[in-house]
C-alpha cells in the first residue's frame, strides 16, 4: 500500500465513523428527553422522604448510552417513524455529523480543562493535616469541597479552620469523606460525559442542579447518621458555615456550606431536607443502589442483545445495472434469494427466472450481482462481493466464479469501528 492509498484509507475510516457513531449518540440524546421526563415524574412520586430512592432514580440515564445501534430503530414501526429521518439525514450530509462530533470534542476540552484548573489550583494551596485527615488550605472564602476522582483532596477554607472547633470541623470533613465513599465524584464525572457526549439535550445542564441536590441530600442524611449528631445539630453548623463565608465573600449567593450550591433557594430547600431527617435502615440504604446497578447492568445487557452487533453477517442478495457511468437498475427484493445462491468460490444463478425477472424490470446496463460479506448497521457501510452477470445461452444454472478476499487489517479495523 502506498502513502497515498493509506491516507485515502484514513479520510474514508474517519469518514465513515464519524457518521456511524454520530448516529448513534443522536439517536442516544433524542432518547434522553424521554428518560428525562420520567426521571421527574418519578422524583415528584418519590417525594422529599425517598432520598436513596431518589438518588438511584438517575442511573436510568446509563442504559441510554447503549441504545444507538438498537434493532428498535429499523425493525419497529414506531422507531421507524420517529427516527428514520435522522438515518436519511445523516448519511446523505455527512457534514452534519462531523459537526456533531466537533461539538461533542469541544465539550471534552472544556471538562478536561476546568479539572486541569482546578488541579493547579489545589497544587499552590497549603497542605495540612487536620483532624488526622490531609486537607488543602484556601484563604479563598469558597465552600469546603472535594476535588479528583482517583486520587481526590479535600480543600477548606482558612476562615473555617480558624473559626470552628475540632468538633465542627470534624462534621465537615465526613461529609466530604461520605461523598468520596459513596462515589459521588465518580458520579458528577459520569455527568460531564454524559452531556459531552448528548451535548445536544440541554438538560443535562440544567438537570444538573437536581443531580447535585439529591447527592447532597444522601450526603448529609448519611453524615447525621454516622456523626451520631441529630440533624438540629448539623443545621446550626450549616447557618454557622453560611454566616461566616457570607462575611468574607462580596456575593454571598456564590458560597454554600460543603456544597458547590450557588443560590439561595437551594439552600433553603437542603435546610429543610435536613429538618425533615428520619432515621434510617442501613440495609435499606444499601440495597436501593445496589438493586440500581444490577438493574442498570440488566438494562444493558438486554438493550445489548436487541441491537445489532459492531459487525453483522449480511445474507442480502442484490442486484444493480450500469449504463454509461450511471447505475440504471437497482434492486434488492427477496425474490433474488430463490433464484441467486453462493458458496465460498461460486455464485449459481437461476438463468430462465433470472433473465425473465430483469425483463420485467426493464434492467438495462451490464447486470453486477452483490452478496455476502457484512454491515455495520442496515444501509449504511458494509463490506460484500459482487460478480457481473452475462445473459445469453447457456445452462439452466450459470455457474460464476469469485474470489473472496482475506481479510486484512484494514477490513479488521472497519468491523471493530
Amino acid at each position: 500500500m502506498t502513502v497515498w492509498e493509506f491516507g485515502v484509507f484514513i479520510l474514508q475510516f474517519l469518514r465513515v465513523g464519524s457518521v456511524y457513531y454520530a448516529m448513534q449518540l443522536v439517536r442516544c440524546a433524542l432518547l434522553s428527553y424521554a428518560v428525562f421526563a420520567l426521571i421527574c415524574l418519578l422524583r415528584k412520586i418519590a417525594g422529599r422522604n425517598r432520598v436513596f430512592l431518589k438518588g438511584a432514580l438517575w442511573s436510568l440515564l446509563v442504559p441510554v448510552l447503549f441504545t444507538g445501534r438498537m434493532k428498535f430503530f429499523y425493525e419497529s414501526r414506531i422507531g421507524w417513524h420517529l427516527f428514520s429521518w435522522w438515518t436519511a439525514f445523516s448519511v446523505s450530509r455527512t457534514w452534519i455529523c462531523r459537526l456533531y462530533l466537533a461539538g461533542v470534542s469541544v465539550c471534552v476540552f472544556r471538562l478536561f480543562w476546568k479539572r486541569r484548573r482546578l488541579k493547579k489550583l489545589t497544587a499552590g494551596m497549603e497542605k495540612r493535616t487536620v483532624c488526622q485527615t490531609v486537607v488543602y488550605v484556601t484563604d479563598l472564602p469558597v465552600t469546603p469541597s472535594t476535588i479528583g476522582v482517583f486520587m481526590p483532596k479535600i480543600v477548606m477554607p482558612r476562615v473555617i479552620l480558624e473559626e470552628y472547633d475540632r468538633k465542627e470541623v470534624e462534621m465537615i470533613l465526613l461529609h466530604e469523606k461520605v461523598h468520596i465513599r459513596l462515589g459521588h465524584l465518580l458520579l458528577y464525572l459520569f455527568w460531564d460525559i454524559l452531556r459531552a457526549l448528548l451535548w445536544i439535550n440541554p438538560l443535562f445542564t440544567t438537570g444538573m442542579k437536581f443531580f447535585r441536590q439529591d447527592r447532597e441530600e444522601i450526603c448529609d442524611r448519611v453524615t447525621i447518621h454516622k456523626s451520631g449528631n441529630d440533624a438540629y445539630a448539623y443545621g446550626q453548623l450549616l447557618l454557622k458555615s453560611m454566616r461566616i463565608l457570607q462575611a468574607g465573600a462580596e456575593d454571598f449567593n456564590r458560597y454554600a456550606a460543603f456544597t458547590g450550591d450557588k443560590e439561595y433557594r437551594n439552600i433553603r430547600q437542603r435546610m429543610a431536607g435536613i429538618a425533615g431527617y428520619r432515621p434510617y435502615c442501613r440495609r435499606a440504604a444499601v440495597c436501593v443502589p445496589a438493586a440500581a446497578v444490577l438493574c442498570t447492568a440488566g438494562a444493558a445487557v438486554w438493550i445489548q442483545n436487541a441491537s445489532y452487533d459492531r459487525y453483522n453477517e449480511d445474507e442480502t442478495v442484490l442486484v444493480y445495472g450500469y449504463d454509461n457511468g450511471e447505475v440504471a437498475f437497482f434492486d434488492d427484493s427477496s425474490v433474488l434469494r430463490e433464484m441467486i445462491s453462493y458458496d465460498d468460490s461460486y455464485v449459481y444463478v437461476d438463468r430462465e427466472a433470472f433473465e425473465d425477472y430483469l425483463d420485467k424490470r426493464n434492467a438495462e446496463g451490464d447486470i453486477f450481482i452483490v452478496f455476502g460479506g457484512f454491515y455495520k448497521l442496515p444501509g449504511f457501510a458494509g463490506y460484500g462481493y459482487s460478480c457481473s452477470y452475462e445473459a445469453g445461452e447457456g445452462d439452466a444454472v450459470v455457474r460464476i466464479s469469485y474470489e473472496e478476499q482475506k481479510e486484512d487489517w484494514m477490513l479488521t479495523l472497519f468491523k471493530i469501528l
